[in-house]
């Protein structure tokens, strides 16, 4: 068994993007960061058992399982001594259907608009049923080969998997989705910290909010989100900045509208979580027009 882990990445296609990883990845991975994507992924795992903290929520991830994250959920892979993983993640972006004439909203919504952390997970048994199993292993085929036919097939069986999997959650009873170990009062938090980012929060707000102690309230989202509410109110707030400079805003207009109110301190936060500052991301989505 291949334990060094290594990523084939398949970026040339500008709608879907697939890479595919195996081995044991390294404690100082990108994996065990929260962290949240502008597209929507989807994750086959081969072989290898895992875990992933979405939004506060916790699956636990086997052979054969899909994992779905969508661009708005904060997630983390859980480290563990031993992971060995093989899987294959595809990455989504949502002009796919304007290649075809369309629009998000036929697939895309039921996915993206689902409540955050819940129904991540299918498992291996409903992998298979459905065929996705197959379909994402004829994506590594067609991304391997790196021609016009095969991003064209590449594009079309991924409006494929979107439409099993937009089905599956529109008339799904629950039965067919994995639930996650949550915890009510980690889950109300976050919501709350959701729809109140751009306020001044506060650990103390939120110990007064929720009727419990500053090291409870601290203690218990780490266990569940594997950070302090602080970094993750931080974490929310830095991928909506980045989410407006590509909607055209100016930095310090979208620094101010996320609820930084001291540009310095956004500053620094910012260069620390990406290793870039603004301006060299704002000139990066530029370049990208």
């Amino acid at each position: 068994m291949q334990t060094d882990y290594k990523k084939e990445c398949y970026d040339t296609n500008p709608h879907c993007k697939l890479h595919y990883s195996r081995g044991i990845p390294m404690t100082d991975s990108t994996l065990y960061f929260l962290h949240y994507d502008e597209n929507l992924i989807l994750e086959y795992f081969r072989k290898g058992e895992t875990s992933k903290r979405i939004e506060g929520n916790i699956y636990n991830i086997s052979e054969g399982d899909l994992i779905i994250t969508t661009p708005e959920e904060l997630h983390v892979a859980i480290r563990t001594e031993f992971c060995y993983i093989e899987k294959i993640s595809l990455h989504i972006n949502e002009s796919l259907l304007g290649a075809f004439g369309g629009d998000r909203t036929v697939f895309f919504d039921s996915l993206i608009h689902k409540p955050k952390g819940v129904g991540n997970l299918i498992l291996s048994n409903v992998v298979k049923e459905l065929g996705i199993d197959k379909i994402l292993n004829e994506c590594l085929v067609y991304a391997r080969e790196d021609t016009l036919a095969s991003h064209v097939m590449l594009n079309c069986k991924t409006i494929e998997l979107l439409s099993k999997l937009s089905n599956l959650i529109e008339t799904g009873n629950g039965t067919e989705l994995a639930q996650p170990s949550s915890n009510k009062i980690v889950n109300e938090m976050i919501s709350y910290i959701n729809r109140h980012y751009t306020e001044d929060l506060t650990l103390d707000i939120l110990a007064q909010k929720f009727h419990f102690s500053k090291y409870y309230i601290s203690h218990l989202f780490r266990d569940y989100v594997g950070v302090s509410p602080y970094d993750y109110l931080i974490t929310r707030r830095l991928y909506l900045f980045n989410d407006l400079i590509r909607q055209k805003h100016s930095i310090r207009q979208a620094s101010f509208a996320v609820g930084f109110n001291n540009y310095s301190n956004f500053f620094r936060l910012y260069k620390k979580h990406f290793g870039i500052t603004p301006q060299d991301f704002k000139l990066s989505v530029n370049n990208e027009d």
